[in-house]
């Protein structure tokens, strides 16, 4: 690796200086792509220097990467980091064009450049270099005036390091794509004079990993009674995943306080739902254990739900909490910081329970399955279960209705009795486009949308286990995906089967795989099935 970085920067040394500033760059497109709300457009979630997706449909949601991995330490990384200071002195210096240029390419030759802009940066402050005119101008020309991500993240920080103030509305228009929020987040911290506002403008216009960014940040800030209002009917909602925030905004935006009111409105309420049940849940940041406010926050949940609870979504939070002080009966000792006691739990159980029996929930959650909103159907199908309603005719003619949407063939092939097998297995060999999707065996993790169709396949063939000899098109089309998945979920179902009901077309299949099988384990597991071992 040591010896790349070396060959790059042994390249550069006597190239010709290129022209990396671009008309057509990231700041521009960004710009072109705003809607009248001053919000970027679901469209312009690519960016131009997108690579195309491989077969594997693997690509990180724009600011994924930066989110999860931080600074390296690795011998690549400091190299590239001393070659960076080495180039940013000399522009700093004189605007040296052949240092650009490498830079320039230097930068946007890496596929991340999160691993180094930290220690980069710190180098360079350290410096002490001289900022006017030409460093300035350089970071600047990097934000604004170039095609590549990479190159406009530097620029972006360096415009902080900088305390170029002049050029902070542009800052915060590049940071409407989640793929720079974190970047301009610094920078606007930064350079801001208002840093809570401006904070607070960019975190209501986007929604994905930059949201997640700003309000983990804007929390901690000292914030008006507005923003604390906005964290908790807002905040907390992204695209990625509500769990990241609503720790954050409950504490900060006082949640305890907003439901301590003898009367709260009803967008609080539903807001409030939201955040307690993510808290239950759990994931991937704080939850409901750690909450100092846990007993105070649900007693007064539970006590607005006696006016607020007339939507299903209402009915299956009420039966999450009355879960999960259930559960805090067998074992309270880790909340009794969060104010829990054997009165509290007792009495909101009896609420609770009030709650539930006061009206006919199975009408609501009948609709609800009905809906043509995703939501609104995985509410129903939630409370369906909790209520042990039987939804297989909903089920059945949702599937009917769209057999397309691989969704409604997990719910099917989940919901289906043995009785109704037979249906199901007659309705995937009509529906399901088989021959379409036996291309032929590759190693393919079967991610990403193009692969959506597949699920069903794999849905399929794993529903056949327990059927042996039926549906034998749905397990020769697995057998022959390019979906590695749907191989080895046809091996699985065979091996139930065991050989004796395999017909001569599965065996000659499988020895055909024996030799082409693209993955190392599948084919052990090929070997393994002809062999009548058990399988890896």
């Amino acid at each position: 690796m040591i010896d790349r970085i070396k060959n790059l920067i042994t390249n550069y040394r006597g190239t010709k200086t290129f022209e990396w500033k671009t008309e057509a760059s990231i700041f521009q497109f960004i710009v072109s792509n705003l809607n009248a709300e001053g919000k970027l457009k679901g469209s312009a979630n690519d960016l131009p220097d997108e690579k195309p997706q491989d077969e594997n449909g693997l690509r990180y949601a724009p600011g994924a990467f930066d989110s999860l991995f931080g600074a390296e330490d690795s011998d690549k990384s400091k190299s590239e980091v001393d070659e960076l200071v080495k180039l940013i002195k000399k522009i700093s210096e004189n605007a040296d064009k052949e240092s650009e240029a490498k830079f320039y390419e230097l930068i946007t030759s890496t596929e991340h450049v999160i691993g180094v802009i930290d220690a980069f940066l710190d180098r360079a402050v350290n410096l002490r270099l001289s900022i006017d005119p030409y460093l300035v101008n350089f970071s600047k020309d990097l934000a604004f005036k170039t095609g590549h991500r990479n190159s406009v993240k530097f620029g972006i920080a360096m415009i902080g390091i900088c305390q170029e103030k002049s050029v902070i509305d542009d800052i915060k228009l590049i940071g409407l794509h989640d793929e720079f929020t974190l970047f301009s987040v610094v920078s606007i911290l930064n350079l801001s004079d208002d840093k809570v506002n401006d904070l607070w403008e960019l975190a209501k216009k986007v929604d994905g990993w930059g949201k997640i960014h700003i309000v983990e940040r804007l929390a901690k800030m000292e914030l008006t009674n507005d923003i604390k209002d906005w964290l908790i009917i807002d905040g907390y909602k992204n695209s990625i995943m509500y769990e990241y925030l609503t720790y954050t905004c409950a504490v900060n935006g006082e949640l305890h306080s907003h439901l301590g009111k003898a009367v709260i409105s009803k967008k609080l309420f539903k807001a409030s739902a939201d955040i307690i049940e993510a808290l239950i849940a759990g994931g991937p940041a704080e939850d409901i254990s750690i909450y100092s406010y846990a007993s105070i926050t649900i007693e007064n949940f539970v006590r607005h739900s006696k006016k607020h609870a007339d939507e299903i979504s209402a009915f299956i939070v009420l039966n999450h909490i009355k879960d999960f002080l259930i559960e805090l009966q067998t074992d309270i000792s880790l909340h009794k910081e969060n104010g829990w006691t054997e009165d509290i739990i007792s009495n909101c159980l009896i609420d609770i329970v009030e709650i539930i029996n006061s009206k006919d929930w199975s009408v609501l959650a009948l609709i609800a399955l009905k809906s043509s909103d995703n939501v609104d159907y995985w509410n129903g199908k939630q409370a369906a279960k909790m209520l042990n309603i039987d939804i297989w005719d909903v089920l059945w003619q949702r599937l009917q209705n769209n057999p397309s949407e691989s969704s409604m063939w997990y719910d099917v092939v989940n919901g289906a009795k043995p009785s109704q097998a037979d249906q199901v297995i007659e309705f995937a060999l009509a529906a399901i486009p088989l021959k379409e999707l036996a291309s032929g065996p590759r190693d393919s993790s079967g991610l990403g949308p193009q692969f959506l169709r597949y699920w069903s396949l794999d849905y399929m063939t794993t529903f056949l286990e327990n059927y042996p000899k039926k549906g034998e098109a749905i397990i020769l089309a697995a057998l022959d995906s390019p979906v590695t998945r749907n191989r080895n979920m046809a091996f699985k179902v065979l091996h139930k089967w065991g050989n004796d009901n395999w017909s001569n077309e599965i065996h000659s299949k499988l020895l055909n795989l024996k030799s082409n099988e693209p993955n190392k384990k599948s084919k052990e597991n090929v070997n393994r099935l002809l062999e009548g071992r058990d399988l890896i």
